[in-house]
């Protein structure tokens, strides 16, 4: 049997092992709860571990929007839901709400679809379980097709909310049946048009115009360094483009010549003398206080680059409507731009009135870049666009079905995933 001391003295050795033990156990618990309140108290960083990239853009969390448009934090956040959607550009989507309250008693039915005749630049497609297929197409405006359905490709990879299974069609030319078709541009008279942003929000290449986000950046670059302050802009009215034989345009030229307040000038794409003394970039004519804006052949696409700029924008009463023209005001405390008779013959007037107003000039200038470039014209508004547009099309038409049978029991799939389309161009081919 062990002596008194010899069994006791074990027990300083077996409380000095229990004490070790009970200290790296309260050293972990009070190491947990420390990273525990940090995190549930520590400010957040509305950015870090919430950002990803979709063809070149961040996409930061829907989290990050806090109901009030910051444009430096949202304008390319490609992820806000359909009620921050609402909340960011209030008045963006009156020409999808146009042609789905005239639908909701007649819906868009399959045979309706199948009855618009196929012209140049036209697509079918439908998305299945958030998947774009390319159905059908015929013909090619160069490469306007593809940047539409890359502008749709994005807007369902980035959505935060599930899309509708959907089916139909768009074309990309300047003029185009009043269908239910989706277009870049409509008469007042043209009501079954559904309108889409049109292909160069994506990129315009044929004219090296770059992408839209390109032309924002570059304008956003040298107005807001201080390098083309209004003070320093060129007080004269800018337009450069092809006449075509457009009495609209030939009367622009006309009104402007030898007006000391005018630099206006026709461009000859295929004279090379033309191209190199008169092309200017569309980021350069934001160095001029006055822009000037004509149509087309039906619209032009022009317009939404001049108003990247913060210049006052001029045009005259246009006959064509592009999917934010909402958005324009001519007068008030919001007005945007300046709009003169489709003649021009009271330009003279206008100019006059802007150079001996230069405060309200510029005050049209700001209200024009505030409300375009760094709001209504942003990645972030575009995909909401489409995903309205996607919703309220579903709302109001058939459901797609993703086989279709050949030889009378054989299933085939009806398109081609767009991500294949894109590379080559086609909806059929051999292996190499």
């Amino acid at each position: 049997m062990p002596s008194r001391s010899e069994y006791y003295g074990h027990y300083p050795v077996a409380l000095l092992a229990l004490m070790r033990r009970r200290s790296a156990i309260v050293f972990t618990s009070v190491f947990l709860f420390v990273i525990w309140f940090w995190n549930g108290t520590a400010p957040s960083n509305p950015i870090a571990g919430r950002v990803r990239v979709v063809d070149g853009l961040r996409i930061e969390s829907n989290e990050s929007f806090d109901g009030e448009w910051a444009f430096h934090r949202d304008h390319t956040n490609l992820r806000l839901d359909a009620t921050q959607c609402d909340r960011a550009f209030p008045g963006l989507f009156e020409e999808i709400e146009r042609p789905w309250r005239d639908r909701r008693l007649r819906r868009i039915t399959l045979n309706e679809l199948n009855s618009i005749e196929p012209r140049n630049g036209y697509v079918r497609a439908m998305i299945y379980d958030h998947q774009l297929y390319v159905v059908a197409t015929d013909g090619r405006i160069y490469s306007r097709e593809i940047a539409t359905l890359h502008s749709i490709h994005r807007a369902i990879v980035s959505s935060p909310e599930p899309l509708p299974n959907i089916e139909f069609a768009f074309n990309s030319d300047d003029r185009i049946d009043s269908v239910a078709l989706w277009g870049y541009a409509r008469r007042q008279k043209d009501t079954n048009i559904w309108l889409i942003p049109d292909f160069s929000h994506w990129s315009w290449p044929e004219t090296k115009v770059g992408t839209m986000r390109e032309v924002q950046m570059k304008a956003e670059e040298l107005e807001e360094s201080g390098i083309w302050t209004w003070k320093d802009k060129v007080p004269k009215l800018l337009w450069r483009g092809a006449v075509m034989d457009l009495e609209v345009r030939k009367q622009l030229l006309e009104v402007t010549h030898r007006q000391s307040w005018a630099d206006v000038k026709a461009i000859d794409w295929k004279d090379q003398k033309s191209m190199k003394k008169d092309l200017m970039s569309m980021s350069d004519h934001c160095q001029y206080k006055y822009l000037a804006h004509t149509e087309g052949n039906s619209f032009s696409g022009r317009l939404k680059y001049l108003q990247s700029c913060k210049s006052v924008v001029i045009t005259h009463q246009m006959d064509w409507i592009q999917h934010h023209h909402p958005l324009l005001r001519s007068t008030g405390p919001d007005q945007n731009y300046v709009e003169v008779r489709r003649d021009f013959g009271d330009l003279l007037e206008r100019i006059e009135w802007l150079q001996e107003h230069d405060d309200e000039a510029e005050r049209i200038a700001t209200n024009n870049v505030n409300i375009f470039r760094r709001r209504f014209l942003t990645p972030a508004a575009e995909v909401c666009y489409w995903r309205r547009l996607i919703h309220r099309w579903g709302e109001v038409s058939f459901e797609p079905t993703f086989f279709k049978e050949v030889n009378g029991n054989k299933k085939v799939w009806r398109g081609v995933p767009v991500e294949s389309f894109l590379l080559e161009r086609r909806l059929d081919w051999d292996p190499y």
